[in-house]
């Protein structure tokens, strides 16, 4: 994987999103013939466990399909669905097993949260998934959309 590089005080040109885009396509191809998906995404034993407890309730198998989407407050947004019974891998596809559950992505998605950390919080504020995506140039208060 590239080293990851602290962004700089100003807000990036159109050109040095694109070419950092084209970094990270690089990064993930070289990852994929390389053999290390597990470098795409790592999912928390705490985000694995509350995974797991509701593809359990709703007899899903254990894993999550990952999307990027266009939308939300920063431009792109994160959407996690659970996968569905039989749910297949796609040749555009890339599947990381961590903490014992499926992440499935397509390549444009994987390209974007290459290096990603999933990981569940519950507090009397907020419940849900948290994200830190070391390829995000911003982020919105909610942290539920980025910019990269």
């Amino acid at each position: 994987m590239a080293e990851s590089v602290a962004p700089p005080d100003r807000p990036l040109t159109l050109e040095e999103k694109k070419a950092a885009a084209r970094e990270r396509a690089r990064a993930a191809r070289a990852a994929q013939e390389a053999g290390v998906a597990e470098a795409l995404v790592e999912v928390t034993p705490a985000a694995a466990d509350y995974i797991r407890e509701h593809a359990a309730r709703t007899g899903r198998p254990e894993g999550i399909r990952l999307r990027i989407l266009a939308g939300g407050c920063s431009g792109l947004e994160y959407r996690l669905d659970l996968l569905e019974v039989g749910e297949e891998t796609g040749p555009a596809d890339r599947e990381v097993v961590s903490s014992g559950v499926r992440v499935v992505m397509d390549l444009k998605s994987a390209i974007q949260v290459a290096g990603s950390v999933i990981d569940h919080e519950s507090s009397l504020l907020r419940s849900g998934f948290r994200i830190r995506n070391p390829n995000a140039t911003g982020t919105c208060s909610c942290g539920d959309s980025f910019s990269a």
